[in-house]
């Protein structure tokens, strides 16, 4: 499974519909007839509000959708359109094809594993807090990795790994929070 990032523009249908800068679509599905379907945020001084969108005719979320990809979001920021999806390898080749087809102009903004376990072991929130809190971050540094090492107990090498580790998956969702 893949979690990916796809900027659009806006396709020329979907400009006159617009009602904000900046909505997000919640949930996008289509119909029955194939019409696209659409819960869609709209930002406003108040917050947000909501409404559904029912007979949308967007050519490029039928072929987002067609390509058996789901979405889970829909950003839309000024002239652009930033798509979260989750899909196979293979339906990512087929919203690749489909967005070609379109003549649509598109970027791969973000591309991961959508099962990776990201989350922190409890040694990697370890090291990471005790570096934090002692000045391992700092510039000039307060601690050397071979301190750290040796507070914890654990080799250098070791204590290495663990922070790598540990920022790769704190970076890694920091970005995935902020492009998605």
């Amino acid at each position: 499974m893949l979690k990916i990032v796809i900027k659009t523009e806006i396709p020329e249908e979907c400009r006159k519909n617009r009602y904000s800068e900046f909505m997000t679509l919640k949930r996008v599905q289509t119909d029955i007839d194939g019409r696209v379907k659409a819960l869609v945020a709209f930002e406003s001084m108040d917050g947000y509000k909501y409404t559904i969108v029912k007979t949308h005719e967007c050519k490029l979320a039928k072929a987002l959708l067609g390509s058996g990809a789901i979405v889970l979001s829909a950003h839309v920021k000024r002239d652009e359109i930033f798509w979260t999806l989750v899909c196979t390898w293979e339906e990512f080749k087929n919203l690749v094809a489909s967005l070609n087809d379109l003549n649509l102009s598109y970027e791969l903004v973000w591309k991961s594993r959508f099962f990776e376990d990201k989350k922190l072991s409890r040694r990697e929130l370890e090291i990471l807090k005790l570096a934090l809190e002692h000045g391992y971050f700092e510039n000039p540094k307060k601690v050397r990795l071979k301190e750290l090492a040796k507070m914890l107990g654990i080799s250098e090498a070791t204590a290495s790994n663990l922070i790598r580790r540990a920022l790769k998956k704190v970076v890694d969702q920091v970005l995935t929070n902020y492009l998605c």
